[in-house]
């Protein structure tokens, strides 16, 4: 009795301990969307993210994944991240960055949720992050 009454205890306090996940930004669109035009900023400016695109937030293995992304005029660099990846993001043309990639296979440990950061960076190093909820199945 009272093992169970103390493993439903440490259920209950490892319960409180999961993360939630990111909710998607307004500035982020799954599928076809069209992009608006990077917004001209001064090099001292902080760096911002006006719009991204991404072909899935729930992407399976052997699928291919891309996304896309507009920013200021200022931004150096874009980097899409998770604890188990990081991109730094191709820059297109000035404020316009983006990758296209085979998702390959991956062991059953890492088929989960992620909490998938992407941060621009200035050339001075300021950064800028907006987080989202991403799984690979």
């Amino acid at each position: 009795m009272l093992v169970r009454i103390g493993a439903l205890g440490l259920a209950a306090l490892l319960g409180g301990c999961v993360s939630r996940p990111a909710d998607v930004p307004a500035n982020a669109a799954v599928g076809p969307t069209v992009l608006p035009k990077p917004r001209v900023e001064p090099n001292g400016a902080l760096p911002s993210i006006l719009a991204m695109r991404f072909s899935s937030l729930d992407v399976r293995r052997g699928q291919r994944w891309s996304g896309a992304f507009v920013t200021g005029t200022n931004v150096a660099s874009v980097e899409v991240r998770t604890n188990l990846f990081s991109i730094n993001v191709p820059h297109r043309s000035p404020g316009r960055f983006a990758f296209s990639l085979d998702v390959l296979d991956a062991p059953p440990i890492f088929i989960r949720s992620y909490r998938l950061r992407v941060i621009a960076r200035n050339s001075a190093g300021d950064t800028y992050e907006e987080d989202l909820p991403f799984r690979i199945r």
